[in-house]
């Protein structure tokens, strides 16, 4: 979860350098907690994902993410890549 946000900052950091503007980050999940933890700056019982969450709230309350957005599980392009099932979102 941070790793990708890591290599999306570093796409998005090369991309202002080279055309000489500032691109917004979005994040987009379909995990309501973890939407909740990030919007709400709430906090999560899996121990596994604390330290995740915290790199990216704080990136949140820094404004490296402009925006986070909850997708509608049903809605999700990405299920089709990830889950192999189809998409509601691509017909």
């Amino acid at each position: 979860m941070a790793y990708g946000f890591g290599i999306r900052a570093v796409i998005k950091s090369i991309v202002n350098k080279i055309l000489n503007i500032n691109l917004p980050l979005i994040i987009c999940t379909d995990l309501k907690l973890l939407y909740n933890c990030l919007i709400w700056l709430g906090t999560m019982q899996e121990k596994r994902l604390i330290i995740n969450v915290m790199y990216l709230q704080q990136a949140y309350k820094q404004r490296e993410i402009m925006e986070v957005k909850w997708i509608n599980g049903n809605t999700n392009p990405a299920d089709i890549i990830i889950k192999g099932k189809p998409c509601l979102a691509l017909t």
